[in-house]
């Protein structure tokens, strides 16, 4: 899918052709073009809708989760200037009749971007009047999961308050100890992470690139940086201050359960529980069945846990937990915090 797509082909498929010039070009540069034999399956019933496809050229047959026919949609006919059965989680299967061209556009993407074109003039010509180069990174950033479970209009607030800076090879962004000021996200370039113990060797605990995000864990709980960020090359990054990313960010991102809830779910099968307290602590109040993983070691042990699951994050206090549940969302894990910490006996 290397075809490059050019606004034009937007002005015959809804709703690309509501959208504002400005927009089109913006959602174009991330679509694609691309092409499937007859035969092959386009998306699969239950999975998510995370690509609008439109149908270009051939035909496809709309499938109940059986294989049994239900539809036929044809490129040119009316049908095909719409998303192919684009609801989220997929109600139908789709296959291709035959050789077919399709456009994908990123579909959070684009719902972002039917958002803030009806939300009013001024916003949007706000949004508008950054420089090109200062559009290609916000782009880049609505793409993160992080930001596509953020309400589109927390996304433009935040837009027009996030600061680019650029960094060098070797530049300490973060130093452990010191206050949290800023959260960032890398939008270009690559950066390690680091902690320090008393009369040890820093540890390195990840390697960060672009379309990472760091800073938070100061931020939420309220505590001094518990580790160095270092920049491995040059790059850009983009920061948002302490409070704006509180109220713009870290509120809506808050899934919060009660202690009875979580547990339904556990017991029901539903989620998994994640303690992010040290194993002492563990072993001193243990919450059986639950997966084990200090906060601090979450960046690297996130390879354990299974994207099909759902997780709550689980402390003391909720502080720590909240934490974890940003960085699982923001890779793009399902998750919960238990609001208040663990009970004092379980």
């Amino acid at each position: 899918m290397s075809e490059l797509v050019s606004p034009a082909l937007f002005a015959t498929l809804v709703p690309l052709n509501a959208l504002k010039s400005d927009s089109q070009s913006r959602l174009a540069k991330t679509a694609s073009i691309g092409e499937v034999a007859a035969g092959d399956l386009l998306f699969r019933v239950g999975e998510s809708a995370s690509k609008a496809l439109y149908l270009l050229s051939g035909e496809v047959q709309l499938e109940d989760a059986s294989g049994r026919p239900l539809a036929r949609l044809v490129a040119g006919s009316p049908e095909a200037a719409h998303r192919i059965a684009h609801q989220s989680p997929r109600k139908v299967a789709a296959r291709a009749l035959g050789n077919a061209r399709l456009l994908a556009v990123d579909a959070s993407l684009l719902d972002v971007m039917l958002t803030w074109d009806q939300t009013g003039k001024f916003e949007v010509e706000e949004l508008g009047s950054q420089p090109d180069d200062a559009g290609d990174w916000m782009t880049r950033l609505l793409q993160m999961p992080i930001f596509q479970s953020v309400p589109p209009a927390n996304l433009q607030a935040m837009f027009l308050r996030m600061q680019p800076v650029e960094v060098e090879a070797g530049q300490v962004v973060l130093k452990q100890g010191e206050a949290g000021d800023y959260f960032y996200v890398i939008t270009e370039g690559r950066c390690m992470v680091t902690r320090e113990a008393p009369n040890q060797k820093p540890v390195r605990l990840a390697e960060l690139e672009a379309g990472s995000c760091f800073g938070e864990e100061a931020l939420i709980s309220d505590d001094p940086r518990n580790a160095t960020v270092t920049m491995l090359t040059g790059g850009k990054l983009t920061r948002l201050s302490k409070s704006d990313f509180r109220a713009l960010l870290n509120e809506p991102l808050s899934r919060k359960l009660k202690f009875d809830q979580a547990q339904r779910m556990v017991a029901a099968g539903e989620a998994q529980w994640l303690d992010v307290r040290m194993p002492s602590e563990v072993q001193a109040q243990p919450l059986p069945g639950a997966l084990n993983i200090p906060l601090f070691m979450l960046r690297m042990k996130l390879a354990l846990l299974d994207r099909n699951r759902c997780y709550i994050t689980c402390c003391d206090s909720g502080r720590r937990s909240s934490v974890a549940v940003f960085v699982l969302t923001q890779k793009g894990y399902n998750a919960y915090t238990l609001d208040g910490g663990l009970p004092p006996r379980l």
